[in-house]
């Protein structure tokens, strides 16, 4: 396989006799080059290529390696060697990150590094972990769980980002960047379908539009899930509608949590001259099937109900739709740097209805109705400003609007509630980045960034029955905050194997508000105080074996002060209470360790351990009585190992074998510390064909071979039971790759 270098020359350039593909973009590159001292026959040696990255928005990408952050990052044959076909396939795998799905409403994302994350599927609520595609951020976390086909790379930062990617930042960021079109003809496609009734089909093709100026791709995905989950209610849904009920889509079928997604994804990238190049990519997809599939979480532990079974009365139904548009314009040569603009405009519908609590009884069902709108533009220069100076300056701008109106009916609809707002954000911020060099050896990182943000908000506040045209009362909420975030670094190398790094950092996360204000008097709709996090980071990063391992470490400090928790409690009146507030000030600390080896040409493994430890050092003395002692979705011990092993049959191709086992320590859903997820222990293997001419990839993988269970979150339903929504468990699955 080999890809070309886009920007400024759309021409075919060949790295080595390894034959592993480089994929490279306009200006701004992203590099997945294999380490020269690797002889790679297949797969096994995909997790030592050397990465390059573009995180710290340089004009020239770097190597991971060379990198002073903590940082995983995956290429495109590393994504499809570990079957990543969401974000969530990869929570596993990397040291003190929890990429899990909420589960409220699908599609809907908890994201947690280092123990900072949320535990909310309502808009208004701004994440700690932001999501950034083809470098715009994603402003809500509705429609963020989606596939990933024809990915160039994933990057994962763990740590606060605030000074290049500005608020919400605070645990870490995740960088994805979809495939350019190269300007050579090129053809892929996928078919796959698991023991579970899952169906996929994917294809994308590309080619020169123009010779030598104008590049084109489209990618189109579609996915056919019949459900994973057993629905054992069948027989007490009833034909009409019980007094008082209130029924959406009223369960009928032996399954739940059926959902067909499509989307098609059309690129172009263009190079009038030796220095210009423009990309544009759009995308439009929807999901739509069942809600989210909860079930009684209380019974299934108890072993009165099987796993991954439900008895609920309502399907409830999913409309997930999504449009965007990126456009990037970069200048080389200009000022000695790279000037680069990035575009983006999003716009996410979501309709959702889902039986929260999971049983034959219609206790709980709730609807949600999301429109969210963003626009952002990001103007920078990166280059050197003298021979040991290098720097990279930048003016950001994102606004977003936001609206969300949620209907409960309980106890059948004998008692309606409806909660909801909309939301206009806007938030501007300015960057300056700076590396000095001292010789070869040190290197001292300084930077600056100033964020000024304003949030207008109007919220249901009163008791609002009307959950068909919500025409409630609402009270008009603003908040403005501004923050300076600094970094300073020192960096020394000791040779091309080894550095040693170290920095202080600061980060923040917005003040907001909360849509589900169900009982304003006792949690205020907001809005909170913003969140900042002092952080310390020590690493060392290495090469040995002659570039066939590699070990990288980081230990880190954090301090948070003001923390933003938003609270998840039983209600005898409105079945669950959220709300969003200022708990108080936390120390996080803990470290991570990765590692790396071709043990031979054929054969690699590779391991992961986290460990993370936090505290309240002070509580909120008014909200004292939710907050217990331990942080949620913050595990203490986390770990994985992993091998890859090449089997070669000549010409005729050869057989690939890989495995991982990986572990993830108990740890507390909420902040009150009376509902906990379960240690987790997660078995993965595949057995793979590549083909002599390698054009065809043949694959038989399992997910989740130990058939643990788990929830995406785990609900109080009136202090009556716990219910959750249910995530799936063992998967086989086979899948036919071909390229051209």
């Amino acid at each position: 396989m080999n890809i070309l270098c886009l920007n400024k020359r759309l021409s075919r350039q060949w790295l080595g006799a390894t034959g592993t593909t480089i994929a490279v973009s306009a200006a701004i590159c992203t590099f997945f080059v294999p380490n020269s001292a690797i002889a790679q026959q297949g797969s096994a040696g995909a997790l030592l290529e050397e990465i390059v990255t573009v995180a710290r928005k340089r004009s020239n990408a770097e190597a991971v390696q060379d990198v002073p952050v903590a940082v995983t990052a995956f290429g495109a044959e590393q994504i499809d060697a570990l079957f990543v076909k969401k974000l969530d396939d990869l929570s596993h795998m990397m040291p003190n990150v929890q990429l899990e799905e909420v589960g409220t409403f699908p599609g809907v994302q908890n994201f947690s590094i280092r123990g900072q994350g949320i535990n909310s599927s309502i808009p208004s609520v701004d994440p700690t972990v932001g999501v950034f595609v083809d470098g715009v951020y994603l402003g809500t976390t509705f429609g963020v769980v989606i596939d990933m086909f024809d990915l160039e790379a994933i990057e994962v930062l763990r740590g606060p980002q605030g000074l290049l990617f500005g608020r919400n930042v605070t645990g870490g960021a995740v960088l994805l960047r979809n495939a350019r079109p190269t300007g050579e003809f090129g053809f892929k496609a996928r078919i796959g379908a698991t023991d579970e009734d899952e169906v996929t089909i994917a294809a994308a093709v590309e080619g020169s539009m123009i010779e030598g100026t104008l590049a084109g791709k489209v990618a189109v995905y579609l996915s056919d899930d019949d459900g994973y989950f057993k629905n054992s209610n069948q027989s007490t849904v009833p034909a009409a509608p019980v007094p008082g009920a209130f029924y959406v889509n009223p369960a009928t079928t032996d399954r739940a949590g059926a959902m067909k997604t499509q989307l098609v994804r059309p690129s172009f990238v263009w190079t009038p001259n030796d220095y210009t190049a423009v990309t544009l990519i759009a995308e439009n997809g929807r999901s739509d099937g069942h809600g989210a599939s909860w079930t009684n979480v209380t019974a299934q532990r108890a072993g009165a109900q099987p796993d991954f079974e439900t008895t609920l009365d309502e399907a409830g139904f999913t409309d997930l739709r999504w449009s965007q548009i990126m456009l990037e314009f970069n200048v080389d040569d200009f000022l000695d740097g790279t000037l680069t603009n990035i575009s983006g405009w999003r716009h996410v519908e979501v309709q959702s209805a889902t039986d929260v609590d999971g049983t034959n009884l219609p206790i709980f069902m709730a609807i949600g109705d999301t429109d969210s709108r963003q626009y952002s533009n990001e103007l920078r220069w990166s280059g050197s400003i003298s021979d040991n100076w290098e720097a990279t300056i930048g003016l950001y701008h994102f606004d977003m609007d936001v609206k969300y109106n949620e209907g409960r009916y309980i106890q059948g609809g004998l008692l309606l509630r409806a909660l909801g707002g909309n939301m206009d954000a806007r938030n501007t911020g300015v960057f300056w980045s700076n590396d000095f060099h001292f010789g070869d050896a040190w290197t001292a990182s300084v930077g600056l960034r100033y964020t000024d943000e304003t949030k207008t908000a109007k919220i249901v506040t009163d008791v609002c029955a009307d959950v068909f045209t919500f025409n409630c009362t609402v009270s008009d909420l603003s908040g403005e905050w501004s923050n300076v975030t600094p970094k300073l670094g020192l960096e020394r190398n000791f040779g091309d194997d080894l550095r040693i790094y170290g920095f202080w950092s600061k980060g923040y996360r917005s003040g907001g508000f909360n849509f589900r204000n169900a009982k304003p008097t006792i949690i205020p709709p907001g809005p909170t105080n913003e969140e900042e996090n002092n952080t310390f980071e020590v690493g060392l990063k290495t090469e040995f074996m002659n570039g066939r391992g590699r070990l990288n470490v980081a230990v880190f400090h954090n301090k948070i002060d003001d923390m933003q928790r938003e609270l998840n409690l039983g209600d005898p009146d409105v079945v669950v209470l959220q709300g969003t507030i200022n708990a108080g000030d936390v120390t996080i600390q803990g470290a991570e360790v990765d590692v790396a080896m071709l043990i031979s040409d054929n054969f690699s493994m590779n391991a992961a351990f986290g460990w993370q430890d936090g505290e309240y050092d002070r509580v909120n003395p008014a909200f004292a009585s939710f907050i217990g002692t331990d942080l949620p979705r913050l595990a203490p011990k986390n770990a994985s190992i992993g091998f890859s092993w090449d089997l070669p049959m000549g010409d005729a191709g050869l057989f690939n074998i890989a495995g991982n086992y990986s572990y993830r320590d108990e740890n507390f859903y909420n902040d009150s510390n009376s509902e906990l997820f379960a240690e987790q222990k997660r078995i993965n293997a595949s057995i793979n064909y590549l083909s002599g001419n390698d054009r065809w990839r043949v694959s038989l993988y399992g997910k989740n071979l130990g058939d643990e269970r788990n929830w995406g979150n785990l609900t109080s339903i009136a202090g009556l039971f716990t219910a959750g929504p249910m995530q799936k468990g063992r998967q086989v699955g086979v899948e036919i790759n071909y390229q051209l």
